[in-house]
């Protein structure tokens, strides 16, 4: 066990460098920010802790939140983890490193095991923390709750975590799928914005609305948070042990739930000792369809098409297949209109309040407001205020490659508007149901594209005066790129631009019409005739 303890601390050590040679210090207010992030969703779950803790006080039925919140981070820990595991334990650079040195695969599984350990302490913190400081100052629990909650936060992951690793353990050894890195990657980005989305509505139609006897029975055998308890071997021990800290019983229920999962572990670590090698096999390989094309699918992928359509087929192909390209370029066109129906439609009185309030409005407000949220959203999805960034140490392709360096970024621009219309489109459609006008949606949607053009331009302008061309992975080149934000605040100017005037002057739905076109229109101008420094910047910049 020592090489396991010993090696899980260098793999710490490792990822802490990394993170440091990526030179995180300098930008003192993302750890900031992230920080005050995690302690408002923390302090938002405990004070929701605290209404369920108080609507069960009047039943006795108060030890109902433990099994609830040991359920509920159970169950995202295991979902998670199956994710973290193909990431940590197959898809890992230093993989095929700890591969060559003299250790069994239960030593390599082991030590990858306590680093992930580590890392879905984060879910505990902000999910089953503050529920256990909410319940023990409320029931005025003395040292050995504290003790007792220390010990079930340091273990409570093992179990949830060693049956997210033995299936995906399984998987890996039994069936191909997960050992294409890109592939899994994207699936897996989809479906952890799923799950997010997801939590959040449940969390907003379920919290406010179950009543204290409604709550008091999940606690019923036949509840999900039961079944889930039964889920997970062991479970019910550590609520009750938190639940019984003061009695004898709940010392049992510790030790049991600490037996459970050294169990869990020990059948882990056997299983692993089988199945992890064989499933490493082929890991990194790349497979092929290596099928026949025909005399016809050849011509048509042969043939020759102009320079700008085929660099915005490259642009295209790049945001899709790259996991964080998509989530935060291509998705984020799309999460806006969907975050909005889910906030319509999961709270009974806000469509009808947003009906009302768009009845009040004169049609060319309306028609403003629309065209000032499209250019916000243009603004908003990092299309091409990271485009030049993205390619990173590649741009010597931009200057090698036989077409003009401003051609090139016209291209993406193109690219970045086509993407920007999805969104507007859905916007548009979402407007009407909400009883715009048709004449006032569709001057909206032809100003829109209007105002996308001029968000797109200023995003290009932006990367390509500044671009972040040093970094690591791309990740470091779309989320913790300054230009993102820069251009999200060009969006909001552009957005005030076209909605504050018509607001205040009450102009018609032909005067606001005009406004925007002349507008937009000279700001589009004024944009494209500054594509010709920024070609000339990126000519001038060592690649």
């Amino acid at each position: 066990m020592r090489k396991v303890f010993v090696l899980a601390k260098t793999l710490l050590k490792s990822s802490g460098a990394a993170a440091a040679n990526q030179k995180q210090g300098r930008r003192w207010w993302v750890p900031l920010a992230l920080g005050v992030a995690f302690l408002m969703m923390g302090f938002s779950i405990g004070m929701m802790a605290l209404g369920i803790y108080e609507a069960l006080v009047p039943l006795g039925a108060q030890g109902v939140i433990m099994p609830l919140a040991m359920g509920a981070t159970s169950a995202v820990i295991f979902i998670f983890g199956v994710f973290y595991t193909v990431s940590v334990m197959y898809h890992a650079d230093d993989v095929p490193l700890l591969l060559a040195l003299p250790l069994r695969p239960w030593q390599i599984l082991g030590a990858k095991f306590l680093t992930l350990v580590v890392y879905e302490y984060i879910f505990e913190a902000f999910i089953l923390l503050p529920v256990l400081v909410v319940y023990g100052l409320q029931s005025g629990a003395g040292a050995v709750y504290i003790l007792y909650s220390a010990i079930l936060f340091a273990i409570l992951p093992v179990i949830a975590l060693s049956m997210a690793a033995v299936l995906v353990m399984i998987v890996m050894r039994f069936t191909s799928f997960g050992k294409n890195k890109q592939a899994f990657r994207f699936v897996g980005s989809i479906i952890a914005l799923v799950l997010a989305i997801g939590l959040n509505i449940v969390l907003q139609n379920t919290a406010g609305r179950m009543t204290p006897e409604q709550l008091a029975a999940l606690a019923d055998g036949s509840s999900m948070v039961s079944a889930v308890e039964r889920i997970f071997p062991g479970l019910p021990f550590a609520s009750q042990a938190l639940i019984g800290s003061n009695t004898l019983p709940g010392l049992w229920n510790l030790l049991l739930f600490v037996l459970c999962s050294a169990a869990v572990i020990a059948v882990f670590l056997g299983l692993g000792q089988l199945l992890y090698f064989k499933g490493l096999a082929g890991i990194t390989e790349a497979a092929g369809k290596r099928r026949l094309l025909s005399a016809e699918e050849l011509g048509k992928r042969t043939a020759g098409t102009s320079a700008t359509r085929s660099y915005i087929a490259k642009e295209l192909k790049m945001l899709t297949r790259s996991p964080i390209a998509f989530m935060n370029c291509v998705l984020m066109n799309l999460i806006w209109p969907v975050l909005v129906l889910i906030m319509l439609f999961t709270q009974d009185s806000s469509l009808a309040e947003v009906k009302d309030a768009v009845a009040g409005m004169d049609a060319g407000t309306a028609m403003a407001v629309l065209t000032g949220v499209a250019a916000f959203v243009s603004c908003a999805n990092a299309i091409t205020s990271t485009a030049v960034s993205r390619e990173g140490k590649q741009l010597y392709f931009m200057k090698y490659i036989p077409m003009p360096v401003q051609k090139q970024l016209m291209a993406k621009v193109y690219t970045g508007m086509l993407l920007s219309v999805m969104g507007i489109i859905i916007l548009v459609v979402l407007a009407l149901i909400m009883g715009v006008g048709v004449l006032t949606a569709l001057l909206a949607l032809v100003l829109s594209l209007l105002a996308t053009a001029a968000g797109s331009l200023v995003g290009m302008l932006i990367d390509a005066s500044r671009p972040k061309l040093d970094w690591i992975n791309e990740q470091q080149a779309i989320k913790q790129n300054m230009n993102v934000l820069l251009h999200m605040l060009a969006g909001v100017l552009i957005g005030a631009a076209v909605i504050v005037p018509v607001v205040l002057l009450r102009m018609s739905l032909a005067g606001a019409a005009v406004y925007n076109i002349v507008l937009l229109g000279l700001l589009t101008l004024i944009l494209l005739r500054g594509m010709r420094g920024a070609a000339s910047r990126i000519d001038a910049m060592d690649a």
